[in-house]
């Protein structure tokens, strides 16, 4: 029986962190995904994925979507202080 491949295994834990920041800033500036989608060209199906944690944004997504709300994607995926 062949092997079921599950995204999960795939998706970095960076990913994870930077999808789950990019839509707490996203809902805190009152953006919907779509007009996340006309700031920055990315359909907001993937920007669904990436805010789930089910994709892996390449580094010009993460800036580009980092920008479009109002921040730097250095501190999207920094670790929070322990």
């Amino acid at each position: 029986m062949p092997k079921t491949i599950d995204l999960e295994d795939y998706v970095q834990p960076v990913a994870r962190l930077f999808g789950e920041r990019l839509k707490q800033r996203r809902q805190a500036l009152g953006l919907t995904q779509i007009q996340m989608f006309e700031r920055t060209g990315i359909t907001a199906a993937y920007i669904s994925l990436i805010e789930r944690g089910r994709a892996n944004p390449t580094l010009d997504m993460m800036v580009k979507l980092a920008e479009a709300v109002e921040g730097e994607a250095w501190d999207m995926i920094r670790p929070a202080p322990s």
